[in-house]
């Protein structure tokens, strides 16, 4: 992995800096895309195969619990075969699994098809921080924008497409759209493994890697953890909340514009922290401003009358997006390289782990209570807590990250 470091800072800006972005971007674009189909389909969910209120948080956020469980084998798995096979691995199981949840009628049947997805989401998810770092090494932070920017296009084409593909084309084969949105993955894997070819080589396997777990006493991972698991809880909830809090006050005609709201204001962020990033990172200020502007916007989009919580789910929008891209910057600006998959492998398991028990405490609030705006509790919660850990992560950087 070091001689990827070494070899990319040599890469002059040009067509491998371009070639680096637009690989890295269509990644980003599969890392969420497959999990968001399920909001739009919450509807068909219920009325077709009577899901819960439970079991649609369930459903949603069930790939975060096998995103945590492939944290684990994901540092191994770079480890053992390389960067470039382990995104490959993990892009072929993830829709694979994606396509799966095209077939079963059943809780039980779809849920086991979204934990072969989860896993391939977890491989992606562990090697884009590597690659980031390999390719882009004095741009960490423009490289992480960029594949968040892919990510959060990817989510904004399933929250706010896919009903409408249902209704303009599928009908009544709705459960279809879970493998329509994965066809065009197997280009992208051809692309990536040519494409990758005349970039700077980004780690080779070793046979005799083993399975390492993550330091349980570095305070940096669990300051991690809390922070990872402040974005995503606040993300996932605003999804999987806001199309319940829009049909209990009659506003359900205005589920898809609010997602599209919600997810198009995060295109916004990403492309401005492209620029900005870099000059932001290490800067405690912005993380605790950014995350207090995303908790001042929940009570907008759950108490504002009429239209306006279009408006107000896109506020909340903007704010997650430039949370969730510093998240997932930080592990590659704290760290080397070779301290970064063991890093992450804990990031992912202990803090998707602690999202996937916020979301579904979140929806058993709401079903017990009859209050959608109780599903929101904690995800506060948790916000404050990575507010106050914010100064002490920054500190922690390793010499020569």
């Amino acid at each position: 992995m070091r001689e990827g470091v070494a070899a990319m800072e040599g890469v002059k800006s040009g067509r491998d800096g371009l070639r680096i972005y637009a690989l890295l971007w269509c990644l980003g674009l599969y890392l969420r895309l497959t999990v968001l189909v399920v909001p739009p389909l919450i509807p068909q969910l219920k009325a077709v195969l009577a899901f819960t209120g439970g079991e649609v948080a369930i459903a949603t956020s069930l790939p975060l619990v096998t995103l945590a469980l492939g944290g684990l084998a994901a540092g191994w798995l770079l480890a053992r075969v390389g960067v470039l096979p382990g995104m490959l691995l993990g892009l072929a199981t993830m829709a694979g699994g994606s396509a799966l949840r095209s077939l079963p009628e059943g809780f039980l049947a779809m849920m086991a098809a979204t934990v072969v997805m989860g896993m391939g989401i977890a491989f992606m998810q562990a090697a884009m921080p590597v690659l980031a770092k390999l390719w882009a090494p004095g741009r960490i932070g423009r490289a992480s924008a960029v594949y968040t920017n892919g990510l959060l296009v990817g989510e904004l084409l399933a929250a706010g497409a896919t009903g409408p593909l249902v209704a303009a084309w599928l009908g009544e084969q709705w459960q279809w759209a879970f493998a329509l949105w994965v066809a065009p993955v197997p280009l992208l894997m051809l692309t990536l493994a040519v494409g990758s070819r005349r970039l700077p080589a980004t780690g080779r396997g070793s046979s005799s890697a083993e399975l390492v777990l993550p330091a349980l006493n570095d305070s940096r991972m669990w300051r991690l953890v809390t922070l990872l698991g402040a974005a995503a809880a606040l993300y996932f909830t605003g999804n999987v909340f806001l199309p319940p809090l829009l049909e209990a006050s009659g506003r359900l005609a205005l589920l898809s514009p609010s997602l599209i709201a919600l997810n198009g204001a995060q295109m916004l962020s990403s492309a401005l922290l492209i620029l900005y990033a870099d000059r932001l990172m290490g800067r405690p200020r912005p993380l605790v401003a950014i995350i207090a502007l995303a908790l001042a916007a929940l009570p907008l989009m759950l108490w504002l009358p009429g239209l306006h919580v279009v408006w107000a789910a896109g506020v909340f929008g903007f704010f997650t997006s430039a949370l969730f891209i510093f998240v997932l910057a930080l592990p590659a600006w704290l760290v080397r390289v070779e301290a970064l998959p063991r890093l992450m492998g804990g990031v992912l398991f202990f803090g998707y782990l602690l999202v996937f028990a916020i979301t579904v405490l979140g929806g058993w609030l709401s079903d017990l209570s009859g209050t959608v705006a109780l599903a929101f509790l904690p995800t506060l919660l948790i916000s404050l807590m990575a507010m106050a850990s914010i100064r002490h992560l920054l500190a922690s950087r390793q010499r020569g990250a």
